[in-house]
């Protein structure tokens, strides 16, 4: 069952916040911005899981939704979340309909892929964002690409 990205946005945990905004204070993003990103990031990750599931074949959908080095305050702001171990799984239960949303680290030992690969598949990712968060989000996770 797919999430609603409003919902989530309207999820605040100022205990997350406070803390980022300690740890992070001359991030370009301010705090509440940088969690309403992280919102969005995993509202994108868990609908591009369902409709992976739901259009296997689907050519467009090829491709990993990660945390690009573009996106490090976004980064930042989830593992400050993760540092607040209860309210994270309790986030995960209550908004992620029970589904633990892991941060999985790439692996070391990950084959290399072909540089065509690589930008078919970043195109697919980049054109999902736009198509499903619009150009100001892509503009703000990929300043460079944009």
């Amino acid at each position: 069952m797919q999430i609603k990205l409003q919902r989530l946005l309207n999820y605040k945990n100022n205990k997350v916040i406070s803390q980022y905004r300690n740890e992070y204070p001359d991030s370009t993003m301010s705090a509440d911005e940088a969690f309403a990103e992280l919102m969005k990031y995993i509202w994108l990750c868990r609908k591009h899981v369902l409709e992976k599931k739901q259009f296997p074949t689907n050519d467009t959908l090829k491709f990993n939704c990660v945390i690009h080095v573009e996106m490090e305050e976004i980064d930042n702001m989830w593992h400050t979340f993760l540092l607040f171990t209860r309210d994270y799984q309790s986030f995960c239960n209550d908004y992620l309909n029970g589904i633990f949303f892991h941060h999985d680290p790439l692996p070391v030992k990950q084959g290399k892929v072909s540089k065509k690969t690589y930008e078919n598949e970043l195109n697919n990712y980049l054109s999902y964002i736009y198509e499903n968060l619009g150009e100001a989000t892509l503009v703000k996770w990929f300043k460079e690409y944009a």
